[in-house]
């Protein structure tokens, strides 16, 4: 599945099979593990974009979870690590690594954003230090699983939207089955 891979992508993705089984779905291009518990998805990118926080690495390996956040945290999320997507409408968050210890870091700490426990200054200089803690070898528990219970799918973090009303789509009236206009 990834003999075409670069080395650090094939090693990434062995080490995920390591830990949740053979992926759910392949592409020449990604593997996806879902409902690999505590994420709700792992996949494992055959390419990845070089990041610079908090040191020079590539996120190869995204973590999911469904968490609600509100879009007053969601510039706070992008000011904190560029490395967090927010999928508000499906209530979905990512973190994206070259290691899964950092992702949980990452989702540990935009949690804590999210609910107003650190701002965005002490949540980078946390993500600094603890990365540093476990690259040392210090074992933390924001770096060793998920430190509050996501909600399962489902369970509200998805956010429809609304629409504005001034400029509300109109109906559409359904089309007869079977018959082209």
């Amino acid at each position: 599945m990834v003999g075409d891979w670069p080395p650090e992508a094939g090693e990434a993705a062995r080490r995920t099979a390591e830990r949740y089984g053979p992926p759910d779905e392949t592409m020449p291009s990604r593997l996806v593990w879902n409902h690999a518990r505590p994420w709700k998805r792992v996949v494992v990118n055959r390419d990845a974009p070089e990041h610079r926080f908090p040191q020079p690495h590539q996120d190869r390996i995204e973590g999911w979870i469904d968490l609600a956040v509100p879009l007053e945290s969601a510039a706070d999320l992008a000011a904190f690590n560029g490395s967090i997507r927010v999928e508000r409408t499906r209530g979905e968050l990512a973190a994206s690594c070259d290691v899964e210890a950092v992702n949980f870091l990452a989702v540990n700490l935009a949690h804590d954003l999210v609910t107003g426990r650190i701002d965005v200054d002490e949540a980078r200089r946390e993500y600094t230090e603890m990365v540093a803690g476990h690259l040392l070898g210090r074992t933390q528990p924001y770096t060793s699983g998920i430190a509050f219970e996501p909600l399962t799918a489902g369970a509200g973090t998805a956010d429809a939207g609304e629409p504005f009303a001034p400029y509300a789509m109109p109906a559409v009236p359904p089309r007869a089955s079977g018959r082209r206009p």
